[in-house]
């Protein structure tokens, strides 16, 4: 009798919590819904009633009620919209201040897949080459095909100087790569910028938007100022976003005031519509080129929406990544949360870019190696004969140079001297700092400078 009112007291307090989690939080939307609510928080009753007396293993709460949390995440099929632990929840505030341990990649789910949205830059994965639009098909020889996003970003990171195996796939490649990546403690500065003397222009490279951007972002505009810059490029190519009020924020560096930066709504017959216009004259007024290419998501696209739609500048690259959705961190206590889609943006013109990404003005494709090379560079970086070259050979030089593309004709895997000196470049980079802009390979950055001279 005692156990049974033990049972009949802990199923009261369920059916409490569940009211409040379930109803009381958003009361106005459950009486407006279609259908009623509480037939579910029945069927939930229920089954926890049946784990708890007749399933064979005994299962804690928070276990049953954590899968429960993961399940309502699941059902609206929203990669950005996820369920965050004691673990998760750290690893996020992590990610937000700047400092993780991991790999350095930005991965979400688009079609199905996991995709690489951007390796994070001087990072273990950036180093080892993965690159945006990589689809990861396995995690330590173990196939990641329908598993849920945090499972892979668990699975990923882990204990610094210990290593994980990633295998992709990559468009021109038939064959997946793997890439051998040691974790590490990674700080994102999220800002570099620098004059390239030749041209006189400013560089300006964002990788990401966190709590120092709008800082760091005013203190070079104001430095180009002081040296009578009159023409920037600013870098968001592989910066997968951040946080959305920094990005406003640096929008309104380049606007006039009262233009219109961005503006958000969120679900239809909400009233949560909100536009968000530029406040202060500008701090800088040059001419601007923007560079994009597949791994600008979020954050970035704002700014490149911005800049394109009021015709401050132009965009030149490729096609953004299409992420046009804003999430929102609502902590359940101060160990947990969730992230939650809660609207989707529009660029100046009113276009949602979600799942679409932003064409820029001017297309200029990045890739450098032709057409004719790439199977013998599939095999190439499979046989890792560039690791193993500069182990020997740390610089790079006309010599070096040339004893690397003999060694490849040699192992009967010829390419033209422009991919032998790209890949022993990139090679390089991994072990040794390489220079903020590069101005061999970067037929973007060419482009924008010739783009900004011709005026």
């Amino acid at each position: 009798m005692l156990k049974k009112m033990k049972e009949r007291r802990l199923h009261i307090i369920v059916a409490t919590f569940l009211l409040g989690l379930f109803i009381g939080v958003n009361l106005s939307y459950t009486l407006s819904a279609n259908e009623p609510a509480h037939q579910y928080l029945d069927y939930f009753h229920q089954v926890y009633h049946y784990i708890r007396t007749d399933y064979v293993d005994e299962r804690n709460n928070k276990e049953i009620f954590y899968g429960a949390i993961r399940g309502m995440m699941k059902a609206l099929d929203d990669p950005y919209s996820r369920f965050l632990d004691e673990k998760s929840f750290r690893e996020f505030k992590e990610d937000i201040s700047g400092d993780f341990v991991g790999v350095g990649i930005e991965i979400t789910v688009k079609d199905g897949e996991v995709v690489v949205i951007s390796p994070i830059e001087d990072s273990p994965a950036m180093q080892s080459g993965i690159r945006e639009g990589d689809t990861i098909i396995k995690v330590d020889g173990v196939s990641i095909k329908n598993k849920p996003l945090e499972k892979i970003v668990k699975m990923i990171r882990g204990r610094p100087t210990t290593t994980v195996k990633l295998h992709v796939r990559r468009d021109g490649f038939e064959e997946p790569l793997e890439f051998e990546l040691t974790r590490s403690i990674i700080h994102t500065t999220s800002v570099k910028y620098d004059i390239i003397d030749s041209n006189k222009v400013g560089y300006l490279r964002i990788k990401i938007f966190g709590d120092d951007t709008t800082r760091e972002v005013e203190k070079a505009l104001k430095y180009f100022n002081s040296k009578n810059i009159k023409k920037i490029i600013i870098d968001v190519r592989g910066n997968p976003g951040g946080k959305l009020d920094d990005a406003i924020r640096i929008c309104d560096m380049f606007l006039e005031k009262n233009q219109i930066i961005v503006s958000t709504k969120g679900r239809k017959g909400t009233g949560n519509v909100r536009e968000n216009r530029s406040s202060h004259d500008p701090i800088y007024r040059g001419k601007i080129i923007v560079l994009v290419n597949k791994g600008s998501a979020s954050a970035s696209e704002i700014l490149a929406g911005a800049i394109k739609d009021n015709n401050r500048g132009k965009l030149l690259g490729e096609k953004t990544f299409g992420k046009g959705s804003v999430q929102r961190l609502f902590s359940l206590t101060d160990l947990v949360g969730i992230t939650l889609t809660v609207a989707k943006y529009f660029t100046p013109s009113g276009v949602c870019i979600h799942g679409i990404g932003i064409v820029p003005d001017i297309q200029v494709s990045s890739n450098i190696v032709p057409e004719r090379d790439k199977v013998n560079v599939n095999a190439i970086y499979k046989a890792k004969i560039p690791e193993e070259f500069v182990k020997q050979n740390r610089q790079y030089t006309a010599e070096s140079k040339k004893q690397f593309h003999e060694l490849l004709r040699q192992k009967n895997l010829p390419v033209t001297e422009t991919s032998a000196n790209y890949i022993l470049k990139r090679e390089l980079v991994r072990y040794t700092k390489g220079t903020l802009y590069d101005l061999e390979f970067d037929t973007q950055l060419k482009k924008a400078l010739e783009v900004l001279n011709e005026g």
